[in-house]
């Protein structure tokens, strides 16, 4: 519908598809939210962090949405308890979405819903939440602590999706 990722070298399974199809459903939503949705530009889309631009009431924000993940690569559902936060992305000089990103929100799917949050409130979140000293091997134990996946660039870390609860958000149902 909207978007025009391309898929890169590290998605060895459905990762751009399931980006896809959060990006068209979160468009969806916004459009019946009353937003006129812009989707980005590529460069904006890749080096920013930006998959759209909504805009109502003459105001307008910049939006990353983020698909539903597996825990861990290798289980076969998709589920919504944990989200995966990028602290830096496998591109050597790219801090990653929450850090480098320039989007003002950033919109989680979660199984029947989007919950927005601001970009800004997540990382002063995620600074609360995650222990940065404690290094993990294994996706399975990156709940609040830094996991990285062997010869990449990329430090990630994973959430409860509750956690977004005690920042403001709004959910915006399917």
């Amino acid at each position: 519908m909207f978007t025009k990722n391309s898929r890169n070298r590290y998605d060895k399974k459905d990762s751009l598809e399931l980006g896809r199809r959060a990006e068209d459903s979160f468009a969806r939503l916004a459009i019946q939210h009353g937003f006129k949705v812009m989707a980005s530009s590529g460069k904006e889309n890749k080096d920013e962090h930006i998959d759209y631009i909504i805009e109502r009431n003459g105001k307008s924000k910049k939006v990353d949405v983020k698909s539903l993940k597996r825990k861990s690569r290798g289980d076969k559902e998709l589920q919504d308890e944990f989200l995966w936060i990028e602290l830096h992305s496998v591109r050597k000089n790219n801090k990653g979405w929450l850090y480098d990103g320039k989007a003002d929100l950033i919109a989680f799917e979660l199984s029947k819903s989007f919950r927005l949050v601001e970009r800004l409130e997540l990382i002063k979140l995620v600074e609360k939440l995650v222990d940065f000293e404690a290094k993990v091997i294994s996706s399975r134990d990156a709940l609040y602590k830094v996991y990285s996946r062997k010869d990449r660039y990329d430090l990630l870390t994973m959430i409860r999706s509750e956690d977004l609860l005690k920042i403001k958000n709004v959910d915006w149902e399917e």
